[in-house]
């Protein structure tokens, strides 16, 4: 049974708990990430000309390790629709 620590992040009890700091100090980031940054920079240097204002609305699947050598993990399988839909029809 899983049970809350006092810093907020879940302890099953068998597992290293550690915070997101450390997540990510110690694994590597996405393949494309360093593209899409570039991508996400290009776009808001080019609207921001415009004087419009510019919203970053992710959307799609997730799969987030659970721990360091991944056997489990959480996934959400979506398609990213409903973010696309969002963001097109305010």
């Amino acid at each position: 049974m899983s049970s809350s620590t006092t810093s907020g992040l879940l302890d099953n009890g068998t597992s290293e708990v550690i915070d997101p700091d450390t997540y990510f100090d110690t694994h590597k980031p996405p393949k494309f990430l360093a593209e899409d940054e570039r991508k996400i920079e290009e776009f808001v240097n080019r609207n921001s000309k415009t004087g419009r204002r510019i919203v970053l609305i992710t959307s799609g699947g997730t799969a987030v390790p659970l721990e360091n050598n991944t056997v489990r993990f959480l996934d959400n399988f979506s398609a990213g629709t409903r973010g696309a839909t969002s963001a097109e029809y305010p």
